[in-house]
Formats: C-alpha cells, sequence, structure tokens
C-alpha cells in the first residue's frame, strides 16, 4: 500500500471515529471515555508469562491499589521515599503485558535524578482480577493508579508525572486526553498505535489473542489516542528511536493534523524499540526540570 492510499484509508477510519461520537459534543472526552462499556468477544488473562512479586526486594516493595472493583498490584521504588520532605514522582507504564522487576531496574534514570517511581500493573496480568482488555481497562487502572500514589503523604501532588515505554507508552498517550488526574506532564519511548498495527495484531499475530472487534470503529475510537490529538489537556513528549519507525510516524501525524496544534511532541533518537528507552528517559527528565 502507498503512503498516499494508507494515509487516506486511516483520515477515513478518523472521520468515521469522529462522527461515531458526536452524539454528546459538550462532553469532554474523559467522560465520553468513562461512559463506554467495550464488549469483549474474549474474556482472556494476559498471555505473558510473569514472576511472583516479592513483599521487598531490594528498593521495591509491593503495593496494591483499586480500580473499579479490582485489587491489582503494583512496585513502589522505595529508595527516594521520605517522611519529612514530600517528593514528586513518575508514575512508569510498563511495556508488554505484564510487570517485571527486570524492565523497573531500567527506570534507574528517574531515581537517580531523585524521583519517587512507582510502576502499576494491570487487570488481567501478573496474576490480577479482571481480563485482558488491550488499552481499555488498562488506562482505567492506571488513572487509579495514579490517583492512588497522589493520596500518599511523602508525593508532591504539583508533581506528578507519567512516562511509559512500548505497550505502557500507548497508555501514557491515551492518558494525555483525560483531564481527571493530578498528572502534570507525560511521556513514553514509542507508543503510537494506529488501525494498521491493531489490525496485524487481530489477524497476524500468533501470540496475541485478541480481546475486542477490532473492525469496530468505537472500540478504536476511544483506544487508539492517534486520532484523538485534538482532545489533549496536557503536554505528551513521545520519543522514538530512528530504527523504530520514526519517519513513518512523524508522517502519520503530519497527515492527521496538517492545520492544527495539539500537544504532541514527537522527537527521533538514536537506537531501536528497546536501545532508545535509556535516552528517551534522560530527555524526559530534561523537560521536567525545566
Amino acid at each position: 500500500m502507498t503512503m498516499k492510499k494508507f494515509t487516506i484509508l486511516i483520515s477515513f477510519i478518523f472521520i468515521i471515529c469522529c462522527f461515531s461520537c458526536q452524539e454528546n459534543l459538550e462532553e469532554s472526552y474523559t467522560r465520553k471515555w468513562g461512559k463506554f462499556q467495550t464488549q469483549l468477544i474474549e474474556n482472556i488473562k494476559s498471555f505473558q508469562k510473569y514472576e511472583e512479586f516479592d513483599e521487598q526486594r531490594g528498593d521495591f516493595k509491593l503495593v496494591t491499589f483499586h480500580s473499579d472493583s479490582l485489587k491489582l498490584k503494583g512496585l513502589l521504588n522505595t529508595k527516594n521515599i521520605d517522611s519529612v520532605t514530600k517528593k514528586p514522582v513518575v508514575v512508569y507504564l510498563h511495556g508488554g503485558f505484564a510487570l517485571s522487576y527486570n524492565e523497573l531496574e531500567k527506570t534507574n534514570p528517574f531515581t537517580d535524578a531523585g524521583f519517587i517511581t512507582f510502576a502499576p500493573s494491570y487487570r488481567g496480568e501478573n496474576g490480577n482480577p479482571g481480563y485482558f482488555e488491550l488499552f481499555m481497562g488498562e488506562v482505567q487502572d492506571a488513572k487509579a493508579a495514579i490517583n492512588w500514589i497522589s493520596q500518599q503523604p511523602y508525593i508532591d501532588t504539583n508533581n506528578i508525572y507519567v512516562f511509559g515505554w512500548s505497550v505502557g507508552g500507548g497508555i501514557s498517550l491515551n492518558l494525555s486526553l483525560h483531564d481527571d488526574i493530578p498528572v502534570k506532564i507525560s511521556g513514553s519511548s514509542a507508543g503510537i498505535y494506529d488501525y494498521d498495527l491493531i489490525k496485524a495484531w487481530a489477524t497476524e499475530d500468533e501470540m496475541i489473542i485478541f480481546p475486542y472487534d477490532y473492525k469496530n470503529n468505537l472500540e478504536n475510537y476511544f483506544r487508539l489516542p492517534i486520532y484523538n490529538l485534538k482532545n489533549m489537556i496536557r503536554p505528551h513528549y513521545t520519543y522514538i528511536g530512528e530504527e523504530d519507525d520514526y519517519t513513518f510516524y512523524k508522517n502519520l501525524t503530519d497527515s492527521l493534523y496538517p492545520d492544527s496544534y495539539y500537544h504532541l511532541m514527537l522527537t527521533k533518537l538514536k537506537g531501536n524499540h528497546v536501545s532508545s528507552l535509556e535516552a528517551a528517559m534522560d530527555q524526559f527528565i530534561r523537560v521536567i526540570n525545566k
């Protein structure tokens, strides 16, 4: 498929999705998102293997929080927690479909810069109740995790940040559209997902058991923030390695929003999907420190 045809296809889907959601224009995106009830075609757990969490492993402490009626697990890095001074926090949204200690070790740039780091897991993964929804219930869980950490006495509530990698980056970008969480700035390493990728996951990827009807425009509308950037309510910084299709995503955003302003800052980094992560964190820390 040529780039022109691809752009036309994406734009067509975008228009359909927008028109499908015109019923309540006076409502915020957050309220429309909250009212939408996903229809899962498969009630399944995450397919990704995981290890059980210890109550405490090094600086990482196992905590629990509630999302809707679900009790979920999270890992809190306690290294920078101070009983006297409230500290800023980065809520880290993991890549893939399970939270691991191995990935959290990569968040040292945030810890070294003085931030408390908190990483939630989502419904249907890591032994949690609920089912795998792919960018829907998981977004609700991330919101619940942010609201939970914001209520802890050691947190500077004026300095709550979100950063996600890969799939977690997609959740982080989605959160930039929500006005009911106390987040100052969000960021991601990769994490831009479009309809063609979702379709490929649903029809070609043998690893992923797809949980919803990918041909349903409303289901995609509330899962794929790339088609909703006009609803952004806070700045979001996305960092993509030059070997991780940066040019493709830059062209995609430019084609969808040729004449409009939105709060997505897209930055090219050296490296690929994995190797650009540390540099992305460093860049995001620089943004925060400004």
